[in-house]
């Protein structure tokens, strides 16, 4: 019996042990990987936090477009949050490389059949 409860204690200890020792959240890439393509709509978001309500409600279009595969919608609405003249330089030039990085992963998307 107290050779179980120590095999056992040596065991659950060696799976926590394992547990701990995978990746952090910071060595993951930030943003979303689209046809091999990583697009930082997370970055982006964050930096249009304070954002004008026309803004903020494009970019549940963009998430939408993307996951869905509707990109000439995704496009649209990351468009218009690049042109929207109330953002910051640091909003704009990030809502132009996030635009970029989608036009990216589009030229890489398989044809539709």
């Amino acid at each position: 019996m107290k050779l179980t409860n120590v095999v056992l204690g040596v065991l659950a200890a060696g799976a926590l042990a394992l547990a701990g020792c995978g990746k952090s959240a910071a060595d993951n890439p930030p943003g979303i990987v689209l046809n091999g393509v990583n697009v930082d709509t997370p970055k982006l978001q964050a930096a249009l936090a304070t954002a004008k309500p026309d803004v903020l409600n494009n970019l549940p279009k963009v998430s939408f477009g993307m996951r869905y595969g509707d990109y000439p919608g995704a496009l649209a609405a990351l468009q218009k949050i690049a042109d929207d003249p109330s953002l910051t330089d640091a909003q704009k030039k990030l809502a132009n490389q996030v635009l970029e990085q989608l036009k990216q992963a589009i030229a890489k998307a398989p044809p539709k059949q």
